[in-house]
């Protein structure tokens, strides 16, 4: 099961992870994985691209985990953290709507 936990403090999510296999088939045929794996990276490509180097990713493809933290609040306009917000709540919507479909493969926790 891959489980996805985003962490907040004071309204703004901290960091989050994704850590797990879906394991609902066979590497490589797997369209849960697919979807989360996808995404995960698209919303951190999305940061990347809207505030670069103002947060880190830790990653390892081998056992599934991939985290993204230390975001930089600080060094952001109030337009780039309210669009930074929408990108995560964007994401955990899209898990979401995931979990709802294969419950046995994919949690999602939000934890304040």
């Amino acid at each position: 099961m891959t489980r996805a936990v985003f962490r907040k403090k004071e309204g703004l999510y901290i960091n989050f992870e994704v850590n797990g296999h879906a394991s609902y088939a066979d590497s490589g045929n797997d369209i849960v994985c697919a979807g989360i794996s996808t995404a995960v990276i698209m919303s951190i490509n999305l940061l990347d691209k809207l505030i670069p180097d103002l947060f880190e990713v830790i990653q390892d493809d081998a056992v599934g985990y991939i985290c993204l933290k230390n975001i930089e609040y600080s060094k952001m306009s109030t337009y780039d953290i309210s669009i930074v917000t929408k990108i995560i709540d964007n994401l955990i919507e899209t898990l979401e709507s995931i979990q709802a479909n294969y419950q046995n493969h994919l949690k999602v926790k939000i934890e304040n």
